[in-house]
């Protein structure tokens, strides 16, 4: 479904294409209770906030899932 809303927006302009992919986008996610409070621990005793943990969490995966299909 991310490759319809991409080509949605790759129709309007290479301009518009650009701007959407750098903008943050924000999702709603239902996660195990085990993972919350993984989650929740974590972002305090780094003093952040829950959704950059999530975040940072989420963005290291995707790293490492890009590097496992090269």
């Amino acid at each position: 479904m991310p490759e319809a809303r991409f080509q949605l927006m790759s129709t309007q302009g290479s301009s518009a294409a650009a701007i959407y992919n750098r903008k943050p986008q924000r999702i709603t996610i239902t996660v195990p209770w085990s993972t919350y409070q993984e989650l929740l621990s974590t972002s305090d005793h780094q003093g952040r906030s829950l959704s950059n943990t999530a975040a940072y969490w989420l963005e290291r995966q995707a790293e490492l899932l890009k590097h496992k299909a090269a």
